[in-house]
């Protein structure tokens, strides 16, 4: 049973960082394109895909980054 919430638990960890290196990308390359340009959706795309990557690593690291905003 241990290992199944082990295999589990790394499961979620994988659809949750695509999920928001995906989303995080998306938005950098869609920003950089509506303001500017090519080079811009490649710049805003690549800044994206390091932020996102950062914020995959622990969903703690999220929150804290929402909530600091509040």
């Amino acid at each position: 049973m241990l290992k199944v919430l082990k295999v589990l638990k790394v499961a979620v960890h994988i659809v949750w960082a695509i999920a928001v290196i995906s989303f995080a990308t998306l938005v950098g390359a869609s920003y950089g394109w509506v303001h500017h340009g090519w080079i811009g959706a490649v710049a805003l795309g690549t800044v994206g895909f390091c932020a996102g990557a950062l914020l995959a690593t622990d969903l703690s690291v999220l929150l804290e980054f929402l909530c600091a905003g509040l």
